[in-house]
């Protein structure tokens, strides 16, 4: 019996700890970027980033923006993160979906296009527009 109650014990505590290493994955995964899954009417002005997120109950919708200028930079003509201010020296600034479109001044004074998927690092989290 007490062979029995061990090989139940081990068990449960062997399923707890898949249960527990899944949830750690699954949150993981759901809070790294990915914010065009899970937000609709996406749109810049400037350089804050708008848009209507799902929270997490998974139906509630909330309005939210998040300044790239705090995260984007513009390096020689090239939207880049880890920098800052991009909207200063960066023009005609759009978003289609998760992509960031601008024309960005290079350091010989030429105006490049240039683009930055927004998904890889602007995350929805419960509503809101985190950098991530």
């Amino acid at each position: 019996m007490k062979t029995l109650s061990r090989l139940f014990t081990a068990t449960l505590v062997c399923i707890f700890a898949c249960v527990l290493s899944f949830n750690f994955l699954v949150n993981k995964a759901f809070a790294s970027g990915n914010f065009s899954m899970t937000c609709d009417d996406i749109h810049v002005g400037g350089s804050f980033l708008s848009a209507m997120c799902e929270k997490a109950d998974g139906y509630t919708m909330k309005e939210t923006e998040i300044d790239l200028d705090d995260y984007i930079g513009n390096l020689d003509g090239e939207l880049s993160w880890g920098d800052h201010l991009f909207s200063l020296t960066c023009y005609d600034i759009y978003t289609d979906t998760d992509i960031l479109s601008a024309n960005c001044l290079d350091r010989e004074g030429y105006i490049v296009p240039t683009e930055l998927d927004l998904d890889d690092h602007i995350a929805n989290i419960d509503g809101n527009l985190r950098f991530e």
